[in-house]
């Protein structure tokens, strides 16, 4: 994983010192899908796609889905690139602190009040510039597939703004939830399956309505039903 992620980075700085600027962020975007592609494959994660993608936003996207794994955000970032809202402490991670911080990442410490304002804040800045960002509102992961009441600051972030969302759902085997354990124990926990089966089934893109109680209870119905999709999926290719 380490390797993977030194090795874009130095990449992806190389080519952007060839690249106009207007090119680079775009540029980073490609070789950050890339990476995420390549550290999946790195842990032998096997992942179905109940539906394509949407094809890229005209505008300011919202990703929005249930949080099992780290992996979670390796899958997303694969299929939509874009920004990521993620725990506060991996900005001091050795090597996936240095690559998030080069991904633009948000970061939140989600014991503070006013990290959790900044957060909305550079959530907002990222959508009005007509960017993707992906978000977990869950808050943290979980074990199953109950989805839990989504937080609603992302649809803070969001309104007034020309903004999408994309919700969607994902499954795994079980015992690929990223629960009572520390990170690097889990990713050591996932580098030793030979694989591990994953499903996302995508909703489509759609404008937000209502006031953000609303928002956040419909997304949260939407993804649980994405969820079930997903582990159908999951479960008809494990029996094929």
């Amino acid at each position: 994983m380490g390797a993977v992620t030194l090795g874009m980075l130095a990449g992806v700085t190389l080519h952007q010192s060839i690249t106009p600027p207007p090119e680079q962020r775009e540029l980073f975007q490609t070789w950050m899908k890339q990476w995420a592609a390549a550290l999946l494959q790195v842990f032998g994660v096997e992942a179905t796609l109940a539906t394509a993608p949407p094809p890229p936003a005209h505008g300011g996207r919202l990703v929005m889905a249930n949080h099992r794994s780290p992996l979670d955000i390796l899958l997303l970032l694969q299929h939509f690139g874009g920004v990521v809202l993620s725990r506060g402490d991996l900005a001091r991670w050795p090597v996936l602190g240095l690559a998030a911080r080069r991904a633009e990442t948000i970061f939140v410490d989600r014991d503070s009040a006013m990290s959790g304002v900044m957060a909305v804040r550079a959530i907002r800045e990222r959508l009005r510039q007509g960017r993707t960002v992906v978000v977990f509102p869950e808050g943290t992961t979980h074990r199953g597939d109950n989805v839990h009441p989504f937080q609603e600051g992302a649809f803070v972030a969001a309104r007034g703004l020309a903004v999408e969302v994309v919700p969607v759902g994902i499954a795994y085997q079980p015992g690929a939830e990223f629960v009572d354990e520390t990170f690097l124990q889990h990713m050591t926990r996932m580098a030793a399956r030979p694989t591990t089966q994953v499903a996302c089934a995508i909703g489509r893109p759609r404008a937000l309505a209502g006031n953000r109680k609303q928002q956040a209870a419909a997304l949260t119905t939407e993804v649980q039903a994405l969820v079930h999709d997903a582990r159908h999926l999951l479960r008809s290719r494990t029996v094929t």
